[in-house]
């Protein structure tokens, strides 16, 4: 069932007469998917999914059903020199109505006004329209005051998130520059920390580079905005991978997700897999993760690990599956699929899903290491050993698990030892990771893993799903606080001129009656059972029906008689009064 509070922002079209602006008008929709992620009990899309249909008119129903999602956000920005015009349309996917629409130019200089405007203005027409939600004052807040130097981090957010070799070096150099033009960007420190983990993950620094860099990098930016969410978060997996610092590790997560960061990132699968083995909790995240970015291969590749890790097979088969029916080309979903299938002794398929992986990455990455795998889970050993030590790989922990497949600890425990000197990754995965299982009794893996001082972590509080997340308070209202306020509701409702206001919305009625949104959004919804949209064209039908009656009103249609009383859309006039009539006006008007 499709959460009614619920959104897809679509990329913004871009129509700027130089196409190079596609960065801009990419990076103006990630900010408004940013932004409307900060309001509690609103199931944001991930961008990853919402991109997918980026230059593509695909109606918006059918993206409502692949989306899981109630209402989607689309437009086009038009930029030229420092003036910025954007067009949005606030759609419901399940008729296809428009239930906002609005122009809007502006300086650029007004960039981050903008987009808070913006977010603001979806965010409460979707209360409006389908329950209560708690929304801030303000959702962006501005990053920098040099609007140059904006513009060069859109640019590398957009190759960032790219994530292929080139892209991600340029992106650290854009990142560099928007730096140089504002010493003082906490969120491109931010994301450079995060790219230089990138490039260590890419095989182009070494690990002492990147984590390194990424450190100081994301503690320039805590230096610069103690609050700055990303920088946290990339602290987080450098304590993790790295340094190895679990309590420090998970203390930095916290504070990410205390400052915004979403809280199902993939560190925390990771750290509930190999620190704290609780892989139902992993598993339930990554659920989560693709619940709301269900239809990006990497979600579903995620998902694959922790039922991986957790040796449940089968259902690890189904995500890597699901992720490639998404991506025919992302050769990791086909490398992790070989393996699961050897685990369920299904070699042939194994060895024809390595081999796909292998032909992608055109016969190099860890696709090696996989096929050796499957050869030696198949019953090889005397070619394979010799195959090992022919490999020249850059991790001696990808020897390792080899040797600790083949229940060898006297070739495995050294590479352990190297890979420990080296700071390799692989070492975090040594108190739980199954594939070690062959050597755990060995002194010698002992002695490295006493090393690691995993100790005997706490757990971690449990992880809190999207729909826990919904405001249960009450505000702090009395029951005689809630009767003043629905008396003030019904006196304001007895002035016609305000039942009759278009421009009327949730914001404006609580001014009337001097109560805070966030307050009347939750009377209406939690004390009387209705959205601010219901409760008003309830009165509104009323209206209308008094002056149906009304001789006096005889020379008025229908339409004219239901937009004097207040409603401003003949769709809405008319599904409203079939709804609570049961009927249509004209059925009724002849009655």
């Amino acid at each position: 069932m499709i959460n009614q509070k619920s959104i897809a922002v679509l990329p913004f079209d871009n129509l700027s007469s130089d196409p190079e602006n596609e960065y801009f008008s990419d990076g103006m929709t990630e900010e408004i998917i940013n932004a409307l992620s900060k309001v509690e009990g609103l199931q944001v899309t991930a961008r990853t999914s919402s991109f997918l249909f980026k230059n593509k008119k695909e109606d918006v129903r059918h993206i409502g059903n692949k989306l899981g999602v109630s209402t989607v956000l689309e437009g086009s920005i038009r930029k030229s020199g420092d003036r910025v015009r954007i067009t949005s349309q606030l759609i419901r996917t399940d008729n296809g109505f428009h239930i906002w629409s609005e122009n809007f130019d502006r300086n650029l200089t007004d960039i981050f006004d903008l987009q808070d405007e913006i977010s603001l203005l979806i965010a409460e027409k979707i209360r409006e329209t389908f329950g209560h939600l708690e929304i801030n004052e303000h959702l962006v807040s501005p990053s920098t005051q040099n609007i140059k130097a904006y513009e060069v981090f859109l640019k590398g957010t957009y190759h960032f998130k790219r994530k292929d070799f080139d892209d991600i070096q340029l992106a650290l150099k854009l990142f560099e520059e928007a730096v140089t033009l504002d010493p003082n960007y906490a969120e491109a420190y931010a994301y450079m920390g995060e790219t230089y983990i990138h490039l260590s993950g890419f095989n182009l620094l070494t690990p002492e580079e990147g984590f390194k860099n990424a450190r100081k990098s994301a503690e320039k930016a805590i230096e610069i905005n103690k609050e700055e969410a990303r920088a946290y978060k990339v602290i987080a997996n450098v304590d993790l991978f790295y340094d190895w610092k679990w309590d420090e590790s998970i203390a930095a997560y916290n504070m990410a997700i205390k400052y915004g960061m979403a809280s199902d990132n993939d560190f925390i699968s990771y750290y509930y897999i190999f620190i704290q083995k609780d892989y139902e909790l992993a598993i339930s995240i990554a659920k989560e993760t693709v619940s709301k970015d269900p239809l990006h291969a990497i979600t579903h590749w995620q998902l694959g690990l922790c039922y991986y890790f957790a040796q449940q097979f089968q259902p690890a088969l189904e995500a890597f599956k699901a992720s490639i029916r998404l991506d025919e080309n992302f050769a990791e979903s086909m490398r992790w699929a070989g393996l699961v299938y050897a685990c369920l002794g299904d070699f042939e398929n194994a060895f024809d899903y390595v081999n796909m992986a292998l032909n992608k990455m055109q016969g190099q990455g860890l696709a090696n290491i996989d096929r050796l795998s499957i050869r030696i889970l198949s019953g090889e050993k005397e070619n394979v050993i010799e195959d090992i030590e022919n490999l020249n790989t850059p991790d001696p922990c990808d020897k390792a698990q080899l040797y600790s497949l083949l229940k060898m600890p006297e070739k495995a425990v050294p590479l352990l030892k190297k890979g420990f000197e080296t700071r390799s990754t692989m070492l975090v995965t040594l108190k739980h990771y199954w594939i070690w299982d062959n050597i755990r009794e060995d002194l010698g893996f002992k002695e490295v893993v006493k090393a690691m001082n995993f100790g005997d972590q706490k757990t971690h509080k449990p992880h809190q799903q999207t729909s826990q997340l919904v405001p249960v308070n009450n505000y702090g209202l009395t029951e005689g606080d809630i009767e003043q306020i629905m008396t003030a509701l019904n006196e304001a409702m007895n002035h016609e001129e305000y039942v009759t206001d278009h421009e009327l919305s949730l914001r404006k009625l609580a001014e009337l009656i001097n109560l805070h949104p966030n307050k009347l959004s939750w009377v209406l919804n939690d004390q009387m059972g209705k959205n601010f949209n219901e409760f008003i064209n309830e009165h509104r039908l009323t209206l209308f029906q008094h002056k149906a009656k009304d001789p006096a009103n005889s020379h008025f249609s229908i339409l004219g008689l239901a937009y004097e009383s207040g409603f401003s859309s003949k769709s809405v006039f008319n599904d409203f009064f079939k709804k609570k009539m049961g009927t249509t006006p004209k059925v009724w008007m002849k009655q």
